[in-house]
């Protein structure tokens, strides 16, 4: 038998032990800020790239086009109220559990939405909101589609290990420009898709990514073009010549520096205020430049 034959059976037997459930932590938790409005903007900014469906202009998910591959065919969950197809069952400490560890209710790793440096008021906003009576986190029964994984998607998720619980209290760095631009980096996941690679995140210290914030990342436009990310650094192959206004333009208008339109799959921020634009502008500009190919 050569090595061929054997191959895909072996693949596949390993996959089939990758872990991807894990317990779960019943936890008491208490919503102490309420304001729905800041939390239906932070939940657009935060999740929204995933799991707003512009069609049916509310948070039941749809298929993450740009996604490798390799990886199988990926869908984002429904996060609205309905208690069987969405996250109505969800308690809000259920709701922090999950933003916080990557982990479901269920105990199903989902690692994409680990948050384990919100803010306590950013997150208590968020859950305010998915709990309220706006339209677009009504019961929804629309599932988008059913995620599979091929053997090598599942086993690089079986790589990807869910965060700690930490009960401590998480202040927002409001005062200090740089570091409310680093938060922002990191709670919008920028990090994510313009490092280097998925596999080599680090969610709990993001600046130690590999190729943090560099571009690289392989991705798929909008026609499945295989595209790679920008980088974000200051350096010449990245927005070292760039002004606030031009990133800002870029990053809620989708306009590039050369006033070309930025593809899909980059989010608009719309919800961004100019003052964390601004910040996140700052911050860009302190860490580490990387050369990379235009």
């Amino acid at each position: 038998m050569n090595w061929k034959s054997w191959m895909l059976p072996g693949a596949i037997f390993i996959a089939s032990g990758c872990k991807i459930q894990y317990p779960t932590e019943k936890i008491e938790y208490k919503v102490e800020s309420q304001d729905v409005a800041e939390g239906k903007r932070l939940t657009m900014l935060v999740c929204g790239s995933c799991h707003y469906n512009f069609e049916t202009k509310d948070f039941s998910g749809k298929r993450l086009e740009d996604s490798p591959k390799f990886i199988g065919k990926i869908y984002s969950a429904n996060i609205t109220q309905d208690p069987e197809r969405g996250a109505g069952k969800y308690t809000p400490g259920e709701l922090a559990y999950l933003i916080r560890t990557g982990v479901s209710r269920t105990g199903r790793l989902m690692p994409y939405m680990h948050r384990p440096n919100m803010a306590d008021q950013d997150l208590d906003d968020i859950i305010a909101y998915l709990k309220s009576d706006d339209a677009a986190v009504k019961p929804s029964v629309r599932s988008a589609g059913k995620t599979k994984y091929t053997p090598a998607g599942r086993l690089g998720l079986s790589m990807m290990k869910p965060g700690e619980y930490r009960n401590h209290s998480i202040q927002k760095p409001k005062e200090d420009k740089v570091m409310l631009g680093k938060y922002l980096v990191d709670n919008l996941a920028c990090y994510h898709c313009h490092s280097k690679s998925f596999a080599s995140l680090d969610p709990l210290d993001p600046s130690r990514s590999k190729g943090y914030l560099g571009g690289g990342n392989k991705l798929r436009d909008a026609s499945g073009k295989k595209i790679k990310s920008p980088n974000l650094t200051p350096h010449i192959t990245g927005i070292l010549n760039w002004t606030d206004a031009e990133f800002r333009r870029a990053i809620t208008e989708g306009i590039s520096k050369d006033n070309s339109v930025i593809s899909y799959p980059m989010p608009l921020f719309p919800e961004l205020t100019e003052d964390e634009s601004s910040a996140i502008f700052a911050y860009l500009q302190t860490v580490p430049p990387i050369k990379r190919k235009r």
